[in-house]
């Protein structure tokens, strides 16, 4: 009987370490920009030693769990001024779509922070909100958000100036960060192992052959919405090319925007990365017998038909 309970126990810590180290992997092929909401005057600026520790704790959080983490100012160095405060979503938004570095998924946080006075005596207590927030870089999808904060922190010791504060202050938002982090991760480790819809065609290809992500590491992607044009192509050859996308590994579904005599628009979601998207339009396009000018840029796919006497 004992003999089976450590058996027992030994595979329990066999799968949960094979749990983890398959999260790190999923995690691994999600690019995070974290970045800092300031525009509220109620909140910590971003030139705050609050905010660099809050900002240090969360981006070394998410590292650790698998993520690839991307420092701001490196990214938008030459492009954007590196020093501005009180910044709007907009402006967020635009940095992120503007850095070279293809980005998955932006963390947006807000840090509050005050002393709460008691009123029988005088003390006075540290109050710390962070929220959080993940939105989809190239498509504005909104992923996750969480808050953590509200809860009794230990009187500021009498008396506090503005040095004792800061310290004392950045320490517990330190721990918060870290919360705040592990719920962010939680929610991406979800919203990344959302089911795919398994393309027809088999692991090994579509139809004649065409090489697909279908499932496994292949579909470990931030799901995503690409738009996807189709240019000086009749209705028929229009369904060809549908009923070819429809059957990709990683598919989870598409409908269309907009649909005319010789061009149709499609919104296509799918956790396959960009790079298996356009290599799949390649080889599909050779497949159907069909001569076309694959571009792609953000998370917009354009094919144009060349046409041919």
């Amino acid at each position: 009987m004992a003999f089976f309970k450590r058996l027992m126990l030994g595979l329990a810590l066999l799968l949960s370490f094979a749990a983890a180290a398959s999260a790190q992997s999923t995690n691994s092929r999600i690019n995070l920009l974290v970045m800092s909401d300031d525009a509220d005057p109620d909140t910590v600026p971003r030139n705050n030693r609050i905010f660099n520790r809050v900002q240090l704790q969360l981006s070394e959080y998410l590292n650790t769990r698998g993520f690839q983490v991307y420092d701001e100012t490196s990214l938008a160095l030459g492009i954007t001024p590196t020093g501005r405060v009180r910044r709007r979503d907009a402006e967020l938004i635009e940095i992120a779509r503007s850095v070279s570095t293809p980005v998955d998924a932006m963390v947006v946080y807000q840090i509050y922070a005050s002393a709460r006075r008691s009123v029988a005596a005088d003390i006075r207590f540290p109050e710390i909100r962070i929220a959080g927030r993940v939105l989809n870089v190239r498509s504005g999808q909104f992923i996750a958000a969480f808050e953590v904060g509200g809860f009794q922190l230990p009187a500021l010791p009498n008396p506090c100036g503005a040095e004792c504060l800061l310290e004392t202050v950045g320490t517990h938002s330190r721990v918060l960060a870290t919360d705040l982090g592990a719920a962010i991760a939680q929610k991406l480790e979800g919203f990344a192992r959302q089911p795919g819809i398994a393309g027809g065609g088999g692991k090994d290809g579509v139809g004649g052959g065409v090489a697909v992500a279908q499932g496994g590491d292949g579909c470990a992607n931030l799901p995503t919405d690409f738009e996807i044009q189709l240019r000086e192509f009749t209705t028929s050859e229009v369904d060809r090319i549908e009923s070819e996308f429809v059957r990709w590994g990683c598919y989870r579904s598409h409908r269309t925007v907009r649909m005319t005599g010789n061009s149709a628009d499609f919104f296509y979601s799918t956790s396959s990365d960009s790079a298996r998207l356009t290599r799949n339009f390649r080889l599909m396009m050779e497949l159907v017998g069909l001569n076309g000018q694959i571009t792609f840029s953000g998370n917009r796919l354009t094919v144009s038909k060349v046409a041919t006497r």
